[in-house]
């Protein structure tokens, strides 16, 4: 017997339309993003945002600006294999929860703020080098600043109690997890004065899946309730509705001389079954 083959294409008349929805899916890497789980990290990112801008405001003194940029799911090996070497890798923990998560910074930026520190102009003309031992010294007393606001952002989702760690350069030393490990990484654009930079922070998925698993739990229980409300006053809606009813019946052959007989009161057989 031959072997039967079936292709299967798409028409260009159908494929035109959904040629912008069209998106990738990875089954090796399955996304463990609900829409509820987006929207809650979309809200500690925006609190963040708003106070990392105020620390770098008030410890530069000049005007600063943090924006939420993205909020997407990598692999870790994706993730570090994007980070610009040199970076300041902050290693940031999250008491309670398990692991920890890294707070990248451009190394431009980060020596530009320096600068500002120590009491000069904070320009974009800055070396491209690691940290020295006492610039490390005031960086990292301005990052327990910034890291400490992660506490407060986080208050919406779960309780936590952020810290910074070690302070690392080089992307390979990242020990953030495995290779194929999925991690939350946030994307921000810093601005400060006229200089510009982008930010990520990444979170393991398995460090926030505690206080995820927490929120999926709630939702589906208070949509449970809400669903039964629901279904109760739409019942309660339904029976108050008024129905037409109309019934048909077969046909029924008369002669002529019989339709001209009858007379109110006739009884005419319908033969219908019961």
């Amino acid at each position: 017997m031959q072997p039967m083959y079936l292709t299967v294409t798409a028409s260009p008349a159908l494929a035109a339309p959904l040629a912008g929805r069209i998106l990738l899916y990875d089954f090796r890497r399955p996304n463990r993003f609900s829409r509820e789980h987006v929207r809650a990290l979309q809200i500690v990112n925006e609190t963040f945002a708003r106070q990392f801008a105020l620390v770098l405001s008030t410890a530069l003194h000049v005007s600063c600006l943090v924006s939420v940029t993205s909020v997407r799911q990598y692999t870790c090996d994706e993730y570090t294999r994007t980070v610009p070497d040199p970076s300041l890798l902050a290693m940031v923990q999250f008491d309670p929860l398990p692991g920890a998560g890294v707070l990248q910074l451009p190394m431009g930026i980060v020596m530009s703020v320096v600068d500002r520190l120590l009491g000069g102009p904070g320009g974009s003309d800055q070396p491209n080098r690691q940290l020295s031992d006492i610039e490390v010294g005031l960086v990292r007393q301005l990052l327990q600043r910034i890291v400490h606001e992660l506490t407060y952002a986080f208050d919406s989702l779960t309780p936590v109690n952020a810290s910074v760690g070690s302070l690392e350069s080089d992307p390979q030393f990242l020990q953030i997890g495995g290779p194929s490990e999925p991690v939350i990484v946030s994307g921000f654009n810093i601005r400060i004065g006229d200089q510009m930079a982008t930010t990520t922070l990444c979170v393991p998925f398995a460090t926030l899946q505690p206080a995820l698993d927490v929120l999926t739990d709630s939702h589906v229980t208070h949509r449970t309730e809400k669903d039964v409300l629901v279904a109760q006053t739409v019942e309660l809606q339904l029976n108050a509705v008024p129905v037409e009813l109309s019934v048909v019946f077969r046909e029924v052959t008369v002669t002529s001389s019989q339709l001209l007989a009858l007379a109110v009161g006739d009884v005419l057989p319908l033969r219908h079954p019961v």
